[in-house]
């Protein structure tokens, strides 16, 4: 019979985690789209000399019909370039929004991480809403709300049955001043362990919201680590 045995511990972990780039772009187009005009001649009777200016004119209005041609040729090429200098500066533009939300966001890990407090050493520790009775242990109640989430939503990865994977995986993450599940990180020791790992986050990852850990009657975050044993019998 294959069962999967929980048991978990406390312990301290942490961790510590800015760029940015801004790039301006211009550019200037100028056509020049003076067209040299064609003058009618004066005809004196000459026939010879009428086919030669015929000849001109038709000549004329050619190198006209060409230098048309070419002037709308630059003009498609001026618009392509400006295309492709719009989608450069969106692009540019996206990878700086992109850059800013990391940056904002990796300010806002390094606050957690430098604001937590370990969870042994909190004077209130989290709780999950179960536990707000006062007549309860805080500490029991916690462990126990918290196997009971293990067992009710660990599933063991069929492929890890399959190639009989089992061992411990390292879990810890942050309880935040707000009660949100934060950072939470995983490690197994081994590649072979790679599954249990990805299960173990998961499964952390979609614990309830909780009540906040306090410190000095302030609510702190609060950093609670311990393993996971994925066993098979």
């Amino acid at each position: 019979m294959k069962k999967l045995l929980i048991y978990f511990t406390v312990s301290l972990a942490s961790q510590t985690l800015f760029s940015q780039k801004v790039c301006e772009s211009k550019n200037s187009v100028q056509d020049d789209n003076d067209i040299s005009s064609i003058t009618k001649c004066s005809v004196n009777g000459n026939t010879s000399s009428i086919a030669k200016e015929k000849v001109k004119v038709i000549s004329s209005r050619s190198r006209q019909k060409r230098r048309s041609i070419e002037i709308k040729s630059d003009q498609k090429n001026t618009v392509s370039n400006r295309k492709k200098i719009n989608d450069s500066v969106k692009h540019l533009q996206l990878d700086h929004i992109k850059e800013n939300i990391i940056a904002v966001n990796t300010v806002i890990e390094e606050k957690l991480v430098k604001d937590q407090v370990c969870f042994n050493e909190v004077e209130y520790i989290p709780q999950f809403r179960g536990c707000s009775d006062e007549s309860l242990d805080p500490y029991d109640c916690f462990n126990y709300e918290m196997e009971k989430h293990l067992v009710n939503n660990i599933s063991y990865p069929e492929k890890a049955l399959k190639n009989n994977i089992q061992g411990d995986v390292w879990v810890s993450f942050i309880i935040t001043h707000s009660g949100e599940v934060k950072n939470i990180l995983a490690t197994g020791g081994d590649e072979s362990s790679e599954m249990l790992t990805k299960e173990a986050i998961r499964v952390i990852s979609i614990l309830p919201s909780f009540i906040p850990g306090k410190q000095n009657n302030k609510e702190v975050s609060v950093r609670y680590t311990f393993p996971i044993s994925f066993n098979l019998d």
